[in-house]
């Protein structure tokens, strides 16, 4: 029993990737509270997932520890892949469905609705300029995904203006349901609109 116990403590320590688990990987949205510090966990371990529990000692992973710039709810990276720690960067989806990416990149052109259509089932990664003004499309009809190109026709749905604070790269909904517009919040996630078709409104 000793040496099965000291075989499986050598081995956490030996290891050098995260654990992926399938039912563990999708990105969670987190309430973020402005000033606050959190540790974001890297091993893939915890059971508070995204955050860590202390299940990384002996594995040779430390969390990933950060505060808080705004309050705001953000998609937080389970995969422990993503290239933005701790956010996500829809890498999860390369780890689980490998060509995932290739076969929805490009939105559909769509026919405006009395309701939004889904362009896209996917987010768009856009590099945004501080204090530059961007129209998002909300009607879901535009041919230029994420943003606005006067295709809307219905009064209620009207393009988003939105001026970012500072210059870095979001996640901006295509899936036209999202609850923090204009950002992605992982709505897309959802199994309705996963098996959606794109063009069309839910």
């Amino acid at each position: 029993m000793l040496q099965r116990r000291l075989s499986h403590i050598i081995v956490r320590q030996l290891s050098t990737r995260p654990v992926v688990e399938s039912n563990k990987n999708v990105p969670k949205p987190f309430k973020l509270e402005e000033g606050k510090k959190y540790k974001w966990c890297t091993c893939g371990q915890s059971e508070i997932q995204p955050m860590c529990d202390g299940s990384h000692r002996k594995s040779g992973f430390v969390p990933l520890r950060f505060t808080a710039e705004k309050t705001e709810t953000a998609l937080l990276c389970c995969c422990k892949n993503t290239s933005n720690p701790p956010y996500c960067d829809m890498t999860h989806f390369k780890v689980l469905r490998g060509n995932f990416f290739k076969n929805f990149s490009s939105p559909k052109v769509a026919t405006p609705v009395d309701k939004p259509i889904v362009a896209a089932r996917l987010p768009s990664y856009q590099k945004l300029e501080g204090q530059k003004t961007y129209m998002w499309c909300a009607c879901g009809a535009s041919k230029t995904q994420p943003f606005c190109d006067n295709s809307h026709t219905c009064s209620s749905m009207k393009p988003l203006a939105f001026t970012p604070e500072k210059t870095k790269p979001r996640w901006l909904c295509q899936c036209k349901q999202t609850q923090d517009p204009p950002y992605c919040d992982g709505t897309h996630l959802d199994v309705e609109i996963q098996t959606a078709v794109e063009g069309q409104p839910l």
